[in-house]
């Protein structure tokens, strides 16, 4: 595997990429503090267009604004973590049950090695969780998009986030859950449509 560029040697857009890639699995690993919901409040419009995800975009802006940091993380560890079995589970297996979990996981295991992204031996949390998936793939962005790169980042995305995160995104929003958090996985939705839309057209 090539080895990791800098966001400022990428193409703009693998760096638009990249850079919400890492948003939101900062903001699906955990309630949101204070210095970042400031920061997306204050973020710019990643474009000055009305497309779905310009309008995603600044839903999510607008409620970070409004929402209260201490008020959202007890809302996401209510809503994501939960005492026993979450409303909403973070694990992305849950989403694909005509492929079973287990074998998800034997499979995103081999995956993970295979790109040298083992997990560490303390590591207690299932490869499949959406923040995980998602840092893989920012991690897969930053090798640039050469053939091969672009190659890697799609079979990964389409065997282990595309079979999942519609479902995910759909139980967020029918438990339901907190205006902030029914936002950030707005922006999800709308940003891997159009990554799968791209890799449609590779």
């Amino acid at each position: 595997m090539n080895a990791a560029l800098a966001p400022d040697e990428l193409a703009p857009e693998d760096a638009g990429r990249l850079n919400l890639y890492a948003l939101l699995a900062r903001l699906l690993h955990a309630g949101p503090d204070e210095a970042l919901l400031r920061a997306l409040a204050g973020a710019s419009d990643l474009d000055a267009g009305d497309g779905p995800l310009a309008l995603a975009w600044r839903a999510l802006r607008a409620e970070a604004a409004r929402a209260d940091a201490s008020a959202e993380t007890v809302a996401f560890d209510t809503t994501f973590v939960g005492v026993g079995k979450a409303p909403v589970t973070l694990y992305l297996s849950h989403y694909m049950v005509d492929r079973g979990h287990e074998r998800i996981l034997v499979a995103l295991r081999d995956s993970l090695r295979e790109l040298g992204l083992a997990r560490g031996s303390r590591s207690v949390e299932p490869e499949d969780n959406i923040a995980a998936v998602l840092e893989v793939m920012r991690h897969l962005v930053a090798q640039g998009s050469d053939s091969a790169s672009l190659q890697t980042q799609e079979a990964f995305f389409r065997e282990y986030l595309q079979p999942g995160y519609r479902g995910f995104c759909d139980a967020t929003r029918e438990l339901p859950a907190t205006p902030f958090h029914v936002a950030v996985v707005d922006l999800l939705e709308v940003f891997l449509d159009a990554e799968a839309a791209q890799f449609e057209m590779h």
